[in-house]
């Protein structure tokens, strides 16, 4: 897992909620975290348009949220591609606009996995193959193994 390097090893509980985001160009993927930081629980989604940005700022201040976490699209390599790049130019307007931290985290195959969590649990393809649903769970799945790998005080 590849994480920045600014806030590793924290208590994730201590400052508020995380809201994990999972950037899309069409859609955002959001999850929540409890107060304690241990559970992650899907918060929907948001369009991407120019609603975004105070869209997510309300959800913060709503929701207690201290720390972001977007996930970040690294290549098999671990660098950056184009999709790294415009969810790096999304975080700098978010960074604008809200005054939590915020933090990247590799999502690496967290849509892929969403199918899987899916199939797994037995929901049929047609519900499955609903793109709201994924952006929601990959978002899910990507905040909760921040939290995991930060509750084990694991440094990544």
């Amino acid at each position: 897992m590849k994480s920045d390097p600014l806030t590793t090893g924290t208590n994730v509980g201590s400052e508020g909620r995380l809201l994990a985001v999972d950037y899309g160009s069409k859609r955002v993927g959001l999850a929540m975290s409890d107060l304690l930081g241990i559970i992650a629980r899907g918060a929907g989604i948001m369009a991407n348009d120019a609603s975004l940005l105070p869209n997510i700022a309300k959800l913060v201040t709503e929701n207690d949220i201290g720390k972001i976490v977007v996930g970040m699209p690294f290549a098999p390599d671990g660098g950056k591609g184009s999709k790294a790049r415009e969810v790096d130019e999304f975080i700098a307007a978010l960074g604008r606009t809200v005054s939590v931290h915020i933090e990247t985290w590799d999502e690496s195959y967290t849509s892929v996995n969403a199918q899987r969590v899916f199939r797994e649990g037995g929901m049929k393809k047609k519900k499955r193959q609903q793109k709201e649903r994924v952006d929601e769970m990959a978002a899910r799945l990507l905040l909760q193994d921040y939290l995991d790998c930060h509750q084990r005080g694991s440094e990544v």
